[in-house]
């Protein structure tokens, strides 16, 4: 059901209004009752078509010649600081998360077949998502997820994006207004607005994601409503048997420097950490010269992000501690903050100032990172494995008896699927009950 085609004028002047000036208290509140009454335009829809038709939007944004993925790399690099190359590599991942046959799968797993979902008596619950801005389009899950469960669902859209969630709305409704009846983006400064009252006085669930501080103040907002996505860390791990010979341990240090450079570390699946089983013929110290290699090549394929001085000054900190400490090596872009690794003598769970710094460390067994993991196991998200086939299921093991949610191999943290549940928690968690 194509809809009227939105012009790229009319596009970025929504979407630079929405940033200047956020949403008023009266229009949240229609926006609000508008998405309220969207799931009964929904229930009409079988949910394997609305899932067929959501599907269209996002393969509309991943063809090679799309319009909607064009204006999101012309408009993001600007609002924010991702160089083009990088919003053009990565931001399919997130769209590829919510294709047709991903939904399939995530539904059957997490609820039941689309056919019997069409027969339940599911409550009707306000789902408000406040997205983190710190990449881009993490707004998109939320956004078909709310549309192929059928729940009123309002995006807040971060200040570090507040492009994304309007131009993925636009691109649902021009192409198929329908399926977007209980779906609203509201704008709304931080701290307390008229708007941003509204609209969590009338939420029955609020999904959050950003820092500590901010978690807890939303907290005392809403109380029980609040499912929080709080600060994660994940880590990589490189076993012995990978570093054989220079050209296998090569290629697992290039996957390492990918994963680390794509986002600039800014994602909750990024690695911060690198522990290297020690006792192959490539040591620690050699690995970390690869990776060196592998990152300084990066910074032309995917140029890093323009960083504000805090983050200038955190990254120099980072390496006149590496310099200074002892039994720590410091491997550095020079003439620029590129990327720096801290090669240390011994194991420890620290994170960095993220764009592109990573600890080098070595482990005897990968079963040692479990004493050094446990304090931490709030924070654990991730973690990019090198291993053998042979121990591939062991090593799995190990690391989710230490809290890690998400066990992928090195070189593909950045492109999970549906089956990750940040924080090891249902996305879905709440909507229902």
């Amino acid at each position: 059901m194509p809809g009227e085609v939105v012009t790229e004028r009319q596009t970025a002047l929504q979407c630079n209004a929405a940033e200047e000036s956020g949403c008023s208290a009266a229009e949240a509140e229609r926006r609000v009752q508008a998405a309220c009454m969207g799931p009964a335009r929904l229930r009409s829809i079988p949910t394997r078509e609305l899932v067929a038709r959501v599907g269209r939007v996002v393969e509309a944004w991943l063809q090679p010649d799309s319009f909607w993925m064009a204006k999101a790399v012309a408009k993001l690099p600007a609002a924010t600081g991702f160089h083009q190359r990088m919003i053009a590599h990565a931001l399919p991942f997130q769209l590829e998360m919510v294709m047709a046959s991903e939904l399939l799968k995530f539904l059957d797993r997490e609820i039941g077949p689309p056919e019997v979902m069409d027969h339940r008596d599911r409550p009707q619950r306000l789902v408000v998502h406040i997205i983190s801005g710190n990449i881009p389009a993490l707004a998109a899950v939320p956004m078909v997820l709310g549309v192929v469960t059928k729940q009123p669902t309002i995006i807040k859209p971060a200040a570090g994006d507040p492009l994304f969630a309007h131009l993925f709305w636009e691109s649902m409704h021009s192409l198929d207004p329908e399926i977007c009846a209980a779906l609203a983006v509201i704008d709304w400064r931080g701290g307390v607005s008229p708007a941003e009252a509204v609209v969590l006085d009338a939420a029955d669930v609020v999904v959050a994601m950003g820092g500590t501080e901010a978690m807890a103040a939303l907290a005392q907002r809403v109380g029980r409503r609040l499912h929080a996505l709080g600060p994660r860390l994940s880590f990589a791990f490189i076993g012995r048997e990978c570093l054989s010979g220079e050209s296998e341990a090569g290629a697992w240090a290039r996957a390492l420097a990918y994963d680390v450079s794509v986002w600039d570390q800014r994602g909750c699946l990024s690695p911060q950490i690198a522990f290297v089983e020690d006792g192959a013929p490539v040591g620690p110290g050699d690995f970390a010269r690869m990776l060196a290699d592998s990152l300084a090549g990066l910074c032309t394929e995917l140029p890093p992000r323009r960083l504000a001085l805090e983050e200038q000054l955190a990254v120099i900190a980072f390496r006149d501690e590496a310099e200074w400490r002892p039994g720590t090596e410091l491997l550095a872009s020079t003439g620029s903050l590129n990327w720096a690794i801290a090669l240390e003598s011994s194991p420890r769970f620290l994170p960095t100032p993220l764009h592109r710094c990573v600890r080098i460390q070595p482990i005897a067994d990968v079963r040692d990172l479990l004493p050094l993991l446990a304090p931490h196991k709030p924070l654990l998200e991730a973690a990019g494995v090198a291993v053998s086939p042979e121990r591939w299921a062991r090593v799995r093991g190990v690391l989710f008896e230490a809290g890690v949610h998400w066990v992928t191999p090195l070189g593909s943290m950045q492109r999970p699927t549906l089956q990750w549940r940040p924080g090891g928690r249902s996305r879905i968690e709440g909507w229902f009950s």
